[in-house]
């Protein structure tokens, strides 16, 4: 029979095991927040708390794969109407429609305009999330963000002390002095044209307000705004180059500051975002929305430092923005779909060493014809089968280089012996002389002479032979050279009556017979 464990500061068991450990699939379940924000909708979340270590053991279970996905099924002609997200400004101007399966958001040319839509859920700890954007262009004073990004208030009085200056009212806050100097996004502005965007806290008038230095508001009146993104990680398309993004993350306040990525287009058929974090880096990667036969996610960007805690609640923010300047046309921004993937965090040790993040690859695979150059020669890796060019350097040099197939193997000839000496070709390149084997049937010896020459360039009784071998009468000889004997111009031989590298002594026909092997 299960016990039950009670979870501290809620009165709420918690389902166990026998030995009353909570399973770690505990940890699907969502959090509801205690912010006094909380949606009616969104389930208690509860985490299990790691094992004392005193404890004899611990329960390990596979967990089943929680992801989250929204992919704007319903069609909807002038509306966000997706039960995974919900609206928190829609601003002159700008338009949103569900189409296709497609969230689509027209930006209009009203200055300061915005859309703002999160995730109805929260999210911790490590998580992989993905998104698809497509943008009908790219031009100055439009902005696109997806973030995971914490919510510190929601539709907060704005008092506009000036052009640089504002005040939030947000009931006990939590913030000191201590903050000042920290920054979260300001967005959902209603009633003013206030410019949304991320702004620094300027003081802490009191336990119930939070002033900012913001720019380019205007001089005075009130609004209402949402706070969000003291922690938060974001892609930010901005800009009018359709192959670059701004991608950073902040923790309490503090940033490391964007960094352009190079990535795949926004123009159609979009590219696929995607944000791993495991806790203790976040990579961010992105391809093509399209078929491929290979893997193509690529890596292009990272962050190791401003990584928000493991505990704090992230929602999936959708925010688009224009500038304090107009845009000069409108932009479409179609989502096809935002999806979070949340996973355990279980560190595994090797030896002692704890894999940090991609340190631990995955399978590698060469797409088709990758060459990687060696030098002089170039190996090329295409359809599972490696080949080298040909180059001066010696690749693997194993010595005895033979092969069980006629491929590669040697070339097997007659030995000739004519009545008049005569130079006889086995080979009118380089090579190598493997092996012969030949027999002496007359009663007087008679000599094999070799030659790193052709045979035109033989003269017998005038050129000198490289070496010889004397073949007793009636006798047969066989050697061969392990690897080959290396002959740099061509391979001769011509069998002759006498001993002498220049010895021209007649024979008699058929005199010696056999045959050479050479490669």
């Amino acid at each position: 029979m299960a016990n039950n464990v009670i979870l501290p500061g809620t009165g709420e068991p918690i389902a166990t095991d026998d030995i009353g450990t909570a399973p770690n699939n505990a940890h699907y379940q969502r959090y509801k927040l205690t912010d006094g924000l909380e949606d009616s909708t969104v389930p208690a979340r509860v985490k299990a708390t790691n094992a004392d270590a005193t404890d004899a053991g611990i329960v390990v279970r596979p967990t089943p794969q929680d992801t989250w996905s929204v992919s704007f099924t319903r069609v909807s002609a002038s509306a966000l109407n997706s039960p995974e997200m919900t609206q928190r400004r829609l601003g002159t101007g700008m338009g949103v429609s569900q189409s296709a399966g497609n969230l689509v958001v027209t930006t209009g040319t009203t200055a300061n305009s915005e859309f703002l839509a999160r995730s109805t859920v929260t999210f911790n700890g490590a998580l992989i999330e993905r998104h698809q954007t497509i943008l009908s262009q790219r031009i100055a004073n439009n902005n696109f963000a997806v973030l995971l990004a914490d919510r510190i208030a929601e539709g907060a009085s704005c008092t506009i002390n000036s052009a640089t200056s504002i005040t939030v009212t947000v009931t006990a806050h939590g913030f000191t002095a201590a903050n000042v100097g920290q920054s979260m996004n300001i967005g959902a502005i209603n009633g003013a044209n206030g410019v949304p965007g991320r702004y620094a806290i300027a003081s802490i008038p009191s336990v119930d307000t939070i002033t900012f230095t913001v720019a380019g508001w205007p001089a005075s009146g009130s609004c209402t705004v949402d706070l969000f993104g003291w922690n938060y990680v974001r892609w930010l398309y901005s800009g009018t180059t359709a192959t670059a993004a701004a991608i950073d993350a902040q923790r309490y306040g503090w940033n490391s500051g964007d960094t352009t990525a190079t990535i795949n287009t926004t123009a159609s058929p979009g590219h696929m975002a995607q944000t791993a974090i495991d806790g203790r880096n976040i990579y961010f990667s992105d391809t093509l929305v399209a078929s491929s036969t290979t893997p193509s996610v690529v890596v292009r960007g990272h962050r190791y430092v401003s990584i928000p805690d493991d505990e704090i609640e992230l929602f999936v923010y959708l925010w688009a923005f224009n500038g304090s300047t107009a845009p000069a046309s409108t932009t479409t921004w179609t989502v096809g779909f935002v999806a979070v993937e949340d996973v355990v965090n279980t560190p595994v040790y090797f030896a002692g060493a704890r894999p940090q993040g991609f340190a631990a690859p995955l399978p590698v695979v060469f797409p088709a014809a990758q060459a990687v150059t060696v030098s002089s020669g170039t190996i090329t890796l295409s359809a599972n089968t490696p080949t080298l060019a040909a180059g001066t350097n010696l690749a693997a040099d194993f010595g005895v280089q033979y092969r069980a197939s006629a491929t590669g193997a040697g070339t097997l000839t007659n030995v000739n012996c004519p009545a008049t000496p005569a130079a006889q070709q086995l080979k009118g390149t380089a090579g190598r002389l493997i092996g012969i084997v030949i027999t002496n049937t007359s009663a007087s010896d008679r000599w094999l002479k070799l030659f790193n020459a052709t045979s035109a360039s033989v003269t017998p009784g005038t050129t000198s032979a490289l070496s010889e071998v004397g073949i007793k009468a009636g006798q047969a000889i066989r050697f061969t050279f392990e690897g080959g004997a290396a002959f740099s111009t061509a391979i001769t031989i011509m069998i002759t009556g006498g001993q002498g590298l220049t010895n021209n002594t007649a024979v008699t026909l058929g005199d010696v017979t056999g045959f050479a092997i050479f490669a």
